[in-house]
């Protein structure tokens, strides 16, 4: 494909892989073959584990989607919200105006505390950073465990899933390093990067809160994948991303999961989407797959029509909000 450096995309369907495709390099230099064991970084395609966690950790706790947050989070100034709508994107807290550094947990969820909703429910615009800190302190609140660990210990280890909310040492040597997009190319669509540009917009506020941690190279570090960060710090393989999927497909809670929650404009990202319980809807080159993408290009998605399940990771860092045509095209071969 054009422009690629190195990429896997990988397919699952009723727990059997049936396509396995590896194809490049690890690095920009091209020096080391990427094979299947290659992980990368996937950013927000780590929002789907990210929202499994926080659903079993309700379930197991007595609660469901339809559960108040102030049960569990009484500090956080969102009246009657309930775990769906906050999960959905419609909670308002995409954004702080306390300004908090990614790097210090304690910091952000205290300036979520503070932060007052930035619209009313029934508007929904994407929190790309702080519904990671939202899961994580809620999974902590209810289960006793971060969310990265409440991952490994439930879901990815028991079920041989190679995807990891913070990534162990052992592992850094299989990473794949990002390489930014070619200066000047316009990202798509436009409406959302002519607001990530204005200093003033929600956009722009939502995708730097909490702050730092902003490039592509900042998540070529060692810190950044052990970290854990549960909306977009997820390092894995592809195969480990249609593998999820694939598991979340024969799981009881998958109505729940990706029953439609909200549709129409997002705020934030300035286009038409639709949102379950914090997964996207409507993906893929057909529009009929749930599931989510990631900045640069990967994604992980399901399709319950087909039973099929897929996974993209890659290395060249495209400058589109969603992967692009050429990437999702893989999802329409035929099996």
């Amino acid at each position: 494909m054009k422009d690629e450096i190195g990429w896997s995309f990988v397919a699952w369907k009723d727990g059997e892989e049936v396509v396995s495709r590896h194809v490049g390099f690890t690095d920009r230099n091209r020096s080391k073959t990427w094979t299947e064991e290659t992980m990368a970084p996937v950013w927000s395609a780590t929002k789907g584990p990210m929202a499994v966690c926080v659903l079993m950790a309700l379930h197991r706790a007595g609660m469901d989607g339809e559960s108040m947050v102030k049960r569990v989070w009484p500090e956080l100034k969102v009246g009657d919200l309930t775990f769906e709508e906050m999960f959905s994107h419609q909670g308002g807290l995409a954004g702080l105006h306390e300004k908090a550094s990614i790097w210090d947990r304690v910091a952000v969820v205290a300036s979520l505390e503070k932060q007052e909703p930035l619209w009313e429910v029934g508007t929904h615009g994407y929190h790309p950073r702080t519904i990671g800190f939202l899961a994580d302190e809620i999974v902590r609140r209810v289960d006793g465990r971060a969310l990265g660990e409440f991952w490994r210990e439930e879901i990815g280890e028991p079920e041989g899933i190679d995807f990891w909310i913070g990534l162990p040492e052992a592992e850094h040597h299989r990473v794949a390093e990002l390489v930014p997009a070619r200066f000047g190319k316009a990202g798509e669509p436009k409406p959302f990067y002519e607001a990530l540009l204005n200093k003033t917009s929600l956009t722009r506020l939502a995708f730097s809160s909490p702050s730092e941690l902003a490039g592509v190279s900042d998540m070529n570090q060692a810190r950044a994948w052990q970290a854990g960060f549960p909306a977009m710090g997820g390092v894995g393989t592809a195969r480990a991303l249609a593998k999820f999927y694939d598991w979340v497909q024969r799981q009881e809670f998958l109505g729940e999961l990706i029953r439609p929650r909200v549709k129409g404009l997002d705020v934030i990202q300035r286009i038409e989407n639709s949102f379950g319980f914090g997964l996207m809807l409507g993906l893929g080159p057909e529009k009929d797959c749930f599931g989510h993408p990631g900045a640069g290009g990967s994604y992980g998605f399901g399709n319950v029509g087909t039973g099929m399940s897929y996974g993209f990771v890659m290395n060249y860092f495209e400058s589109n909000l969603f992967p692009s045509e050429e990437r999702l095209r893989l999802v329409s071969e035929k099996f």
